[in-house]
This record gives structure tokens, C-alpha cells and sequence, in this order.
């Protein structure tokens, strides 16, 4: 049985998960968790030195960029 490759680059629509920085939620003690999401490649820079990736939540499409193109 053969096991399928892990995708080598980013391609535009390509769902992955990141851990947000603009999106937290807070503990009992008030302090920021960050927990990872999935998302969804929107636009790759063209030299590789970011991406900007998108999800939805409560109805809003929310976007962030991040460095890199890494799988």
C-alpha cells in the first residue's frame, strides 16, 4: 500500500494549519492562547517571501500573512 508525499510547496488554495497571531483566545487567568487553525492559501508572493492565507469565522473572512513558503 502506498502511502501518499507530503506536498513539498504551497499552491494557492492549498488548506494548512497555522497558529494565528492576531486571533487568540485567553485562559482562566487571562493570559493569550494561541492555538493553530486551518486555513486556506489565498496568494503566494512570487519570490517566496510570504503568503497570505484566509478562514472564516462568525460569518467574516479573516486573512494574515505569514514568512515563507514551508509546508
Amino acid at each position: 500500500m502506498a502511502q501518499e508525499k507530503r506536498p513539498t510547496r504551497l499552491r494557492v488554495g492549498m488548506e494548512i494549519v497555522r497558529t494565528p497571531q492576531t486571533i487568540y483566545g485567553t485562559d482562566d487567568g487571562g493570559k493569550n492562547i494561541h492555538r493553530p487553525m486551518r486555513w486556506i492559501v489565498e496568494y503566494i508572493h512570487p519570490h517566496g517571501n510570504f503568503h497570505t492565507v484566509a478562514f472564516e469565522v462568525r460569518g467574516k473572512i479573516i486573512k494574515e500573512s505569514f514568512q515563507g513558503v514551508a509546508v
